[in-house]
């Protein structure tokens, strides 16, 4: 199988578990990094910011600059700069970076309520974004992963808000910035310099990453070390698509580097 130009990678589940590295991630980046490849990870953790998540990856061993993470908190970011006031449910690190990003994040006279990851949840800040959400405001969230892969087990993530607050309001998002959005993926191969249809976008959930690949005309990588399990009855059909399933990034490096 012909290489694209360009390789994305997703985060977790496909680069790293929490604080561990995936088998092959260390050798496949350093493989590109020394061929001159363009690539960069793109990920719907919004519990860090980019500089955050850069600083963790080096600690891991991981070649990965601020620069070459995009996060869905940016997509929201890039979108938001120059909207409404925003009421978050989020990370403290997730308010500090839409701030510094432009978004007006406020506390009262939101127009809009954004639903991200978010450890410091209490049911007041629930009643009171449901509340805005009956009186109109826009419905807007990070992404809609319903959980976030730990060293300790799956945590609840913006998706698990998001149904609670669909269920409560009768309200589905009017937006999600992140995966599967595809315009996320436009937008990493844009700052690339990359056409998406040279691109090559790898990650660990059949029922997110390959759609987020497939619909913005990149070509699909799945590696079997995170969400998808390799009993998975979808695996026959992905790969009848052209989906490249394999079962960890050592493997991908074979069949698109040759080594």
């Amino acid at each position: 199988m012909p290489d694209g130009r360009g390789y994305l990678f997703d985060l977790d589940g496909t680069l790293v578990q929490g604080n561990r590295v995936l088998p092959g991630a260390k050798e496949l980046l350093e493989a590109l990094a020394s061929r001159g490849d363009p690539y960069a990870v793109i990920t719907n953790n919004t519990a860090f910011s980019r500089k955050d998540h850069a600083r963790r990856l080096k600690r891991l061993g991981l070649p990965v600059s601020e620069e070459q993470i995009l996060t869905s908190a940016v997509a929201a970011a890039m979108a938001l700069k120059h909207g409404p006031p925003v009421y978050l449910l989020g990370t403290p690190a997730l308010a500090c970076e839409l701030g510094r990003l432009g978004v007006d994040v406020a506390e009262e006279g939101a127009e809009a309520v954004l639903v991200g990851f978010d450890t410091t949840l209490s049911y007041e800040r629930l009643r009171t974004a449901a509340w805005l959400l009956e009186k109109g405001a826009l419905f807007l969230a990070t992404h809609p992963d319903p959980a976030c892969p730990s060293d300790n087990g799956n945590l609840p993530d913006a998706g698990g808000i998001l149904a609670l607050l669909e269920k409560v309001t009768g309200r589905h998002p009017d937006m999600i910035f992140g995966k599967p959005n595809p315009s996320l993926l436009l937008a990493a191969a844009s700052q690339m310099g990359l056409d998406v249809h040279e691109s090559f976008f790898v990650g660990d959930r059949a029922e997110v990453d390959v759609p987020f690949a497939l619909q913005a005309g990149a070509k699909a990588g799945l590696v079997l070390t995170g969400a998808t399990p390799k009993e998975d009855p979808r695996i026959l059909g992905l790969r009848d698509q052209g989906v490249l399933v394999v079962e960890d990034l050592w493997t991908f490096r074979k069949h698109v580097l040759g080594f």
